[in-house]
C-alpha cells in the first residue's frame, strides 16, 4: 500500500487520510497539516468524493449525482465554483480537471 495513502476502517471513524489530509466523513471536518478547514457541505462531500478513490476521473454526471443527488437542478458551473473554494480553502492543488470529461483527486 503506498505510504501516502492511507485509509482506515470504519471501526475508525470514517477517516481518511491521505498524507497531510485527513478526512473525517462522520464529524465533517477536514484537517491539512494540523489545521482545521472549514468546508460548506458540499464541498466537504465532493472533496470526500474524489479523495475516496485517488487517480479516478469522475465524470461531471457522476459529481452531481453523487454529491447533489438526482433530484436536484444545478447549473452547469456548480461543481466548477466548488472546486474552485475547495481549491482556495485548501490551498493545495489536489483536485485536477480532465479537460472535457470531469475531476479527479491526486497529492
Amino acid at each position: 500500500m503506498n505510504a501516502l495513502f492511507r485509509r482506515f476502517t470504519k471501526e475508525d471513524a470514517g477517516i481518511l487520510q491521505i498524507g497531510d489530509l485527513q478526512i473525517d466523513r462522520e464529524k465533517y471536518i477536514i484537517i491539512y497539516k494540523n489545521n482545521e478547514i472549514n468546508l460548506a457541505r458540499k464541498e466537504f462531500e465532493l472533496l470526500a468524493l474524489l479523495a475516496g478513490k485517488p487517480g479516478k476521473v469522475f465524470l461531471r454526471h457522476e459529481i452531481l449525482n453523487q454529491v447533489w443527488g438526482t433530484e436536484v437542478i444545478v447549473g452547469d458551473r456548480t461543481i466548477d465554483v466548488h472546486i474552485r473554494k475547495i481549491r482556495q480553502k485548501l490551498n493545495l492543488d489536489c483536485i485536477t480537471t480532465v479537460k472535457g470529461v470531469g475531476y479527479k483527486f491526486e497529492l
